[in-house]
């Protein structure tokens, strides 16, 4: 059963679920929208930002980034959630790549990963509500809660950053502008041809009226 926003409030109070900290504006009608959080990590990069600090995440077109929340989620056993990417941003070209539930018995921050399919950046800024978090409430408490090496993870981690460091591994961001150049290369060529196409027969005539001249001299 989907939670609304009193039943929400509810399974906060009784304990069933946690979330910190909690912002009364980010609870909607029917689910709760988690912030960008202190840290993430951009592909192309060799070090986690510090977005506290900074104060935005920018993402290039074709990039991919890894992004904690601000708040610690956790839910009881008798709890789960599924994890949204806001409309606003996936209106710009966002896409979430990461799995889209939060199992029974987890507790922590999540830790997604998004690509930026736009031709254009996106700018993300540090708590600003990007995730939609529908929670439910199961018939029964399950019988193995989540005891995964994610529990209790408070921020990126090793693993997090891993994939998208690793030298062999051509990003979707480099594509797309190795894809740019080649773009350019190639209006380049087909204005050179262009002229070639226009230049070419005014040279024979040029040429061909030289050789009538020098034959008419003799």
């Amino acid at each position: 059963m989907m939670l609304t926003d009193n039943e929400i409030r509810d399974a906060l109070k009784a304990g069933g679920l946690g979330i910190t900290p909690f912002e009364e504006r980010c609870l909607q009608s029917a689910s709760y929208d988690f912030r960008v959080g202190d840290q993430a990590f951009l592909s192309g990069t060799d070090s986690i930002i510090e977005v506290a600090n900074k104060g935005l995440v920018i993402i290039e077109p074709g990039e991919f980034a890894v992004l904690a929340t601000r708040e610690t989620v956790k839910c009881s056993a008798q709890y789960a959630a599924q994890i949204g990417l806001d409309s606003k941003y996936a209106r710009q070209g966002l896409v979430l790549l990461s799995g889209p539930q939060i199992d029974p018995g987890f507790t922590g921050v999540l830790v997604v990963r998004v690509t930026n399919l736009a031709p254009r950046r996106i700018t993300l800024m540090y708590e600003a509500p990007f995730l939609t978090v529908q929670f439910f409430r199961l018939t029964h408490a399950v019988a193995k809660p989540y005891s995964g090496s994610r529990q209790g993870q408070t921020g990126l981690g090793p693993a997090d950053v891993e994939e998208l460091t690793h030298p062999d591994s051509p990003t979707l961001g480099g594509m797309v502008k190795s894809l740019s150049a080649l773009a350019t290369d190639v209006s380049d060529l087909k204005t050179a041809v262009k002229w070639m196409a226009w230049a070419v027969p005014v040279i024979v005539a040029i040429g061909m009226a030289v050789v009538g001249l020098v034959v008419g001299l003799k």
